[in-house]
């Protein structure tokens, strides 16, 4: 657009939320050094032996409850970011595909329905002053659970 004349740099600059961008390239970067460094498949590794005895279900499940209710505190693309390589590493040692570890993030990590600073729509909807934070708690707890739930079983499933 810049480019094109269509709109001025400084525009572009000033109307620009860098912190977000500054964010999501943070969170990718240090994904990115997570598994260049093979700290991710160490920490997979330490992860992994502490599943070992472990029903494949069960981990899933644990995986799932945990990104879902870590990106009602944290950003989803951030912690998906950070994830993806550690848990990934944990599917491969634990003989699952990484594919559904990955999947499991991905999907997880946009279930954030409790807390109005989860996610900007839920920022919107406590915005308007019609719906409290008690009631977001609550129905988002619900779908929550719901989703952990929804999320376990279809990669269980799809595991087989």
């Amino acid at each position: 657009m810049v480019i094109f004349g269509v709109v001025r740099w400084r525009e572009v600059a000033r109307n620009t939320d860098w912190g977000v961008l500054l964010l999501f390239g943070g969170g990718i970067a240090l994904s990115n050094l997570l598994q260049k460094s093979g700290a991710s498949a160490a920490l997979g590794n330490e992860m992994a032996s502490a599943f070992v005895a472990t029903h494949p279900f069960i981990v899933i499940l644990a995986v799932s409850a945990f990104i879902i209710f870590l990106t009602e505190f944290t950003s989803n693309t951030a912690s998906a970011a950070l994830l993806v390589p550690v848990f990934a590493s944990v599917a491969e040692q634990m003989g699952m595909p990484k594919e559904v570890m990955v999947l499991i993030i991905g999907i997880g990590a946009s279930c954030a329905f409790m807390l109005p600073v989860a996610t900007p729509p839920n920022a919107i909807v406590f915005g308007t002053g019609l719906v409290t934070q008690k009631d977001m708690l609550r129905v988002g707890m619900l779908l929550n659970i719901l989703s952990i739930v929804l999320v376990s079983l279809w990669a269980y499933f799809f595991l087989r």
